[in-house]
């Protein structure tokens, strides 16, 4: 059997499982669209720090995207993973003739597509109805791409991570929340982190959202320099190598105890 065999049928099953699953269609398709219409709409032809040229719409799209991401890894990736291993689920899958990781490669993937479909949605919203401007070249372009996958795998990651400690649904619940409310407040998006003090600005940059924002908004709006956003391609690199390394290491608890 191939690899690719191997994957197929687990991507099926969890796209179609993915699909029924109103709540999590919901955030990660409606709620990027309707924050897309609000800050679009309230933030649309507003001047930003990136000169006057760029307006708050062509701010919102990165901002989007990085929040999209973050919700589906914390809020998707964990949940998902509970709920089918307190249905005793992933236990029955150590009789395929296919790995864990393998399975959740399928499982990341399928979150991958679904997120990829809303960021087209709502980006296109920004270019057909708030007229945002296309500003990255080819090259800024590719990397716009390597950093969306970087940014899916370090938050689909932290999900993942959670569900190895967690054992209910309901508690995962809460913390992932939990945790999604201090990358927001320490992203910048809620409260400018410029405006912090001292203490918490160091503190607020140990967290990744802040860092993958930095890099997709300069990468978005056309103005990528290394003495701008250097620290924070770094952070964003040296974090999903690791994460990378965590994930082949770690073993998971398959039953529900």
């Amino acid at each position: 059997m191939s690899r690719i065999d191997k994957y197929t049928p687990f991507l099926k099953v969890e796209l179609k499982a993915l699909f029924r699953e109103h709540t999590s269609m919901f955030f990660m398709i409606i709620v990027p669209i309707a924050l897309t219409v609000v800050f679009g709409g309230t933030f649309g032809d507003s001047p930003t720090i990136f000169g006057k040229n760029v307006l708050g719409i062509d701010t919102v799209v990165p901002i989007n995207v990085v929040f999209l991401l973050a919700n589906t890894g914390l809020m998707g990736i964990s949940i998902t993973i509970l709920d089918i291993k307190g249905q005793g689920v992933l236990k029955r899958y150590m009789t395929y003739p296919v790995t864990y990781w393998q399975y959740f490669q399928s499982l990341f993937a399928a979150f991958l597509f679904v997120s990829m479909i809303s960021t087209a949605i709502f980006g296109g919203m920004s270019f057909v109805i708030y007229h945002a401007i296309w500003r990255m070249n080819v090259w800024q372009t590719l990397l716009f791409i390597i950093f969306y996958l970087l940014t899916a795998l370090i938050f689909f990651s932290v999900g993942y991570l959670i569900s190895l400690f967690i054992t209910s649904s309901r508690t995962a619940s809460l913390v992932t929340s939990g945790i999604f409310m201090i990358f927001i407040f320490t992203s910048g998006i809620a409260i400018p982190t410029d405006s912090l003090p001292k203490f918490v600005q160091k503190f607020a940059h140990i967290f990744p959202m802040y860092h993958c924002i930095q890099v997709m908004q300069y990468l978005w709006v056309g103005d990528f320099e290394l003495s701008k956003i250097g620290n924070n391609i770094v952070y964003v690199l040296i974090l999903s190598a690791l994460m990378v390394i965590i994930l082949q290491k770690v073993r998971i608890q398959w039953d529900s105890k």
